[in-house]
């Protein structure tokens, strides 16, 4: 039978299939191509950072998952007052910094940039007040901030959290209104007007803030429950003929308004006692539940010694402020109360310049936190420091079941320094000293017998070799190394496991762009 040659037909089929091969391998443009965003691991998806005191950004520029910040950044000082102003807020000396603040010459002020680099020191120096001293130390400096800058939107943030705290007369309509023509995108404002606002009695406009709010506050885990304490209220004082069409109902009644993050607020100011206390997510499973009342809360205390009941209080603000601060940039919060033993007999007295005494301070059998409190709150900023310094280690003991020691003692202490973000001065200035660099190895057991010198090197150490493992890895990569260490693998196991990196090749990275002075 008759067969017709397609011979050429397969020929010329091949030849188109070779340019289509060719146009998708080589040749097609990516620039039409989607982009698929990093996935958050599950692991912290449950912990978002508080977007309410955050520097404005439009939706489109800022991801969920990217940390935020109360602080503004402070670039090149425009003079060396402001320089050594500085330093002196970066080593801790915040006393000192609030002095020289205080004392500036007025014809300082007469520069614009000048002004605003001073407005920025006042804000910061307020956020490291407030975590030693509470909002009732802070609202000073940031009012000053302001004063100074008035059209800066993160100090005017930091100063309506503080005024809400504290009840303050100055949080007025038209305060709350001009934050929210400097920071439309965040949802606080809104909220801290609708409240006042209800207390005024008006309903119809405090509904229409909440509205404005509500898309961000939803998602929001720290707003949630606020946002839902002022949308019960604005229906309870509806008429009951009438529905708030913008107010979704709430299925459960709940209480009055209450912070939405109450560890900025020491209990004894923000919380009165007829509020009940705000909902929280949990890290573990996203479900909101009820905190624990402040006399129990996130930590249980011991005296050994006669009662210091206002030590403790002091002392609970500051460890509040770490737990809900310094949990969210880990990725994990503790499953029951914290164990803190005061003894009020003993004196408070150790060194401000490195954390070495801080350290015998922490109990590795037992995870408990002790602190001698006699003479403590004399210097505020050191007795901040090291309880900070403490609730870290509690922290990490926490996270590892009680198995601490499987973490080499160079990461243990470097993730402290890098959590707590208190400053050491002894260590910053070891900084300028040339010194023979300590291998990582020889620094993974118990540092005890160190001489102080080495300890000093020890801990410069720590602090660079942890941020250059979190500058590559992550926080995340970091804890799932710790997992591994916990469930018993080695730490070359482990790292090559979660970070495909093995101990060895991280030491020689380091090394290589180690902030160390160089040994020669």
């Amino acid at each position: 039978m008759y067969r017709k040659d397609i011979s050429h037909i397969l020929r010329l089929l091949a030849f188109i299939l070779i340019l289509f091969l060719v146009y998708q391998i080589w040749l097609k443009p990516t620039y039409f191509s989607p982009v698929s965003l990093p996935q958050q691991p599950p692991e912290t998806a449950a912990i978002l950072p508080p977007s309410h005191l955050n520097q404005i950004l439009s939706p489109e520029h800022q991801r969920r998952d990217e940390p935020q910040t109360r602080l503004l950044d402070l670039a090149q000082a425009p003079n060396s007052t402001l320089v050594s102003i500085r330093e002196e807020l970066d080593k801790g000396n915040y006393a000192e910094t609030e002095r020289h603040l205080r004392t500036l010459p007025e014809k300082m002020l007469a520069n614009t940039e000048v002004r605003r680099y001073i407005a920025a020191l006042w804000n910061n120096l307020g956020v490291q007040q407030e975590k030693f001293g509470g909002i009732e130390v802070s609202v000073k400096a940031f009012k000053r901030s302001v004063a100074l800058d008035p059209s800066n939107a993160i100090a005017h943030l930091n100063l309506t959290q503080a005024y809400w705290g504290l009840r303050d007369p100055a949080m007025t309509p038209q305060f709350l209104e001009k934050v929210i023509r400097l920071a439309p995108q965040d949802p606080f404002p809104h909220l801290a007007l609708a409240d006042l606002l209800l207390e005024r009695g008006n309903i119809k406009l405090a509904a229409t803030h909440l509205d404005k709010a509500r898309t961000r506050a939803e998602a929001d885990p720290t707003l949630q429950g606020y946002l839902k304490k002022l949308t019960a209220k604005v229906e309870s004082a509806a008429p009951a003929s009438q529905s708030v069409a913008s107010v979704p109902h709430s299925p459960q009644p709940v209480g009055p308004a209450t912070s939405p993050k109450d560890s900025h607020f020491p209990p004894s100011v923000a919380t009165p006692a007829s509020q009940t206390p705000p909902a929280s997510v949990s890290p573990s499973g996203g479900r909101t539940r009820q905190l624990a009342s402040p006399e129990t809360g996130h930590f249980t205390v011991q005296f050994d010694g006669s009662p210091d009941q206002a030590t403790w209080t002091r002392m609970k603000a500051i460890l509040d402020y770490a737990h809900e601060e310094i949990t969210q940039k880990f990725g994990h919060a503790p499953s029951k109360p914290m164990a803190v033993v005061l003894h009020t007999h003993q004196k408070f007295a150790g060194t401000s310049g490195s954390p070495i005494w801080a350290d015998t301070l922490f109990d590795l059998t037992s995870g408990a936190i002790h602190i001698p409190v006699q003479e403590a709150l004399e210097d505020l900023a050191l007795f901040s420091r090291i309880v900070r310094h403490e609730f870290v280690h509690a922290l990490l003991f926490e996270y590892l079941k009680g198995r601490s020691t499987v973490v080499p003692t160079w990461l243990t202490e470097g993730l402290v320094m890098h959590l707590a973000e208190d400053p050491w001065s002894d260590v910053e200035d070891a900084k300028q000293h040339s010194a023979a660099l300590i291998p990582l190895t020889s620094l993974q057991g118990a540092w005890g017998q160190l001489p102080s010198e080495s300890a000093l090197i020890a801990y410069l150490e720590a602090g660079s070799a942890t941020q250059n493992l979190l500058d590559r890895y992550s926080m995340y990569g970091v804890r799932q190394v710790m997992t591994a260490l916990r469930d018993g693998r080695s730490l070359d196991t482990a790292m090559q496991q979660k970070l495909s990196v093995s101990y060895e090749q991280f030491q020689r990275q380091w090394e290589q762009s180690r902030r160390l002075p160089s040994s020669g």
